[in-house]
């Protein structure tokens, strides 16, 4: 009996070390793709913040450029001026860049410039910023228009032109530059759709961590290895204590026996399971 024991124990200690090898490399190549994974998921993140920098500046500078062709256009100053709503000066000066929620703050800023020039009673810029200073500097092509548009229409009095529906004058700003303004919208064209195929690529990263999280014939194997451990090498070494005649009767040996058996075939029904497993998503990823 004591000769079928440590065979029993031996045996089983041998297959559990390779059940256990092939677990550990699994776990370590597992660890090692998930390392690789991350890796690409910080890289596609940075990509993605850096693009989503340049995608708002691009965005920002159209956006500027369409707000200067609105404040640039002498139909809006006279409206500012005249103090009409905004929903008519669009339609007057027939506006189409920006929506109306788009303008609107934009709207009132100029009205608020324009109030703070007549409050001031001062018609030269210079002036105004030696006395008073301005309140919103970072416009000051706003300011150039708004007293334009004022000196417009003062002009326009002295001459008796009290009825006048349109200004004489346009204001002039810095010249434009169509040519950067098409390419800055190629480039947030560009832009949108590198965001694009990055946000797929960041999804399928994520779902390839996830299956990380549920790693495949790990836990089933680690089943498997308790199992063989528990009735191949912890029971039989239970028995061994005992005297020689205690459980040397035959059905002790074939219950140890038929443990042995089994967990014989739960470690090669495993091994079949995973190795069909590995080997079908190989083939998967092959024909892919």
């Amino acid at each position: 009996m004591e000769t079928l024991l440590t065979t029993v124990i031996s045996s089983t200690a041998a297959l559990v070390a390779i059940i256990g090898g092939f677990l550990v490399s699994r776990v370590i190549a597992i660890a090692s793709e998930q390392g690789g994974v991350q890796r690409k998921m910080r890289e596609i993140n940075n990509d993605i913040e850096a693009k989503e920098g340049l995608k708002d500046s691009a965005i920002n500078y159209l956006f500027e450029d369409d707000l200067y062709d609105f404040v640039d256009n002498a139909d809006v100053i006279e409206g500012i001026i005249r103090s009409k709503d905004l929903e008519t000066i669009v339609e007057e000066a027939k506006y189409e860049l920006l929506s109306i929620e788009e303008l609107r703050p934009h709207y009132n800023l100029l009205r608020e410039i324009q109030h703070e020039i007549m409050y001031r009673e001062i018609f030269s810029l210079e002036e105004l910023k030696e006395t008073h200073g301005l309140k919103h500097p970072e416009r000051l092509y706003w300011y150039e228009c708004i007293m334009e548009g004022l000196e417009t229409m003062r002009e326009e009095k002295r001459s008796g032109s009290l009825l006048a529906s349109h200004f004489t004058l346009r204001p002039m700003g810095p010249p434009r530059n169509n040519h950067e303004y098409l390419e800055k919208k190629k480039e947030l064209g560009q832009l949108e759709a590198e965001l694009t195929i990055l946000g797929a690529q960041k999804e399928e990263q994520e779902h390839i961590l996830e299956d990380f999280g549920k790693p495949k014939y790990v836990m089933s194997g680690l089943g498997v290895l308790a199992y063989a451990a528990i009735v191949g090498i912890i029971y039989p070494s239970t028995l061994l204590p005992y005297s020689t005649n205690t459980y040397d009767d035959t059905l002790t040996k074939w219950w140890v026996l038929s443990l042995f058996f089994s967990h014989i075939m739960a470690i090669f029904t495993y091994l079949f399971m995973a190795m069909k497993g590995l080997s079908s998503n190989f083939e998967g990823t092959k024909d892919t």
